[in-house]
């Protein structure tokens, strides 16, 4: 079976080595436990998805594994209780040809246990060579790769084609909705493809007025109240794309990084200069001008 290897970017030579089928399934009645993988003998570390890594090429590619202790008798778990019908010890044939007609054998005998020898499975390739950083781990922004249909079925390696990274319009909005001063953050509002924001700033010297409170009985204005901060509404559309597509993983990884910046960077920079002297009238704004409506 072909093995994957990728000549990764420092340094390092990662490997996907999937679990033999001689082992079994893990979690599903595996007969063997992976006790480690080996590069010409030295120890691997695990990455995730099947990858390992090592510091250099290899030439010889291990895993091991402890097999379950096998059954290979019963035994009284009370010698006291010996007799003609429980003798000591059965064999596994004996307790195979009793156990449905005679249902307290539980109780009365217990399992008689092997320790089987080390399992070696050896990845004798070929081995495909690739170059690239390692697949995204589960907590990355995942990939969509755009892959030949002969391909399609390898997903180890999917990351090193060309495809995209979904979600970053929606990433973007769920950021923007907890920046300070943003008081709305819509996608696709009032038929807008994009990021529809609502900033609230206060004047350069800040004011302040009266707010009564209001009756939850009748719904007016009530004597008291209380002080609060008069702000200047700044409103932005920000052209936000809904996907980072790319040649590959790590440069759409780089761009997704780019595009954060840049938006949320827009909406720090969105402040509004409002004019004290003037009473708001003559309000300049700085920052993200293309982007204000």
């Amino acid at each position: 079976m072909t093995v994957y290897a990728l000549k990764h970017p420092d340094g390092r030579w990662l490997y996907h080595l999937p679990t033999p089928d001689t082992f079994g399934t893990p979690g599903f009645g595996s007969r063997a436990t992976v006790t480690g993988t080996f590069a010409d003998g030295q120890p691997m570390e695990a990455l995730h998805g099947g990858w390992w890594a090592t510091n250099a090429e290899a030439t010889r590619l291990t895993m091991t594994a402890q097999p379950h202790a096998k059954t290979v008798g019963y035994r009284l778990t009370d010698p006291a209780a010996e007799s003609v019908r429980y003798p000591a010890t059965l064999t596994v044939d004996a307790w195979s040809e009793r156990r449905d007609r005679e249902e307290n054998l539980w109780e009365l005998y217990t399992n008689v246990l092997e320790e089987q020898p080390t399992l070696e499975h050896v990845y004798d390739g070929p081995v495909m060579v690739l170059e690239g950083r390692e697949p995204p781990s589960p907590d990355e922004p995942q990939w969509i790769a755009e892959l030949p249909q002969v391909v399609a079925g390898r997903p180890e390696y999917q990351h090193l084609f060309p495809g995209r990274i979904p979600g970053l319009r929606q990433y973007l909005h769920d950021v923007i909705q907890k920046m300070p001063r943003v008081r709305h953050c819509f996608d696709k509002y009032d038929g807008y493809t994009g990021l529809h924001v609502v900033i609230a700033v206060p004047y350069d010297q800040p004011q302040t007025r009266w707010q009564a409170d209001i009756s939850r009985r009748t719904g007016k204005r009530m004597k008291s109240g209380r002080t609060v901060p008069v702000t200047v509404e700044r409103r932005l559309r920000l052209p936000v794309p809904a996907d980072v597509t790319a040649d590959n993983y790590a440069q759409a990884l780089t761009a997704w990084d780019d595009q954060v910046a840049f938006w949320t960077g827009q909406v720090e920079s969105a402040s509004v200069a409002a004019c004290s002297a003037c009473d708001g009238t003559g309000h300049v704004p700085h920052g993200a001008e293309q982007y204000s409506r």
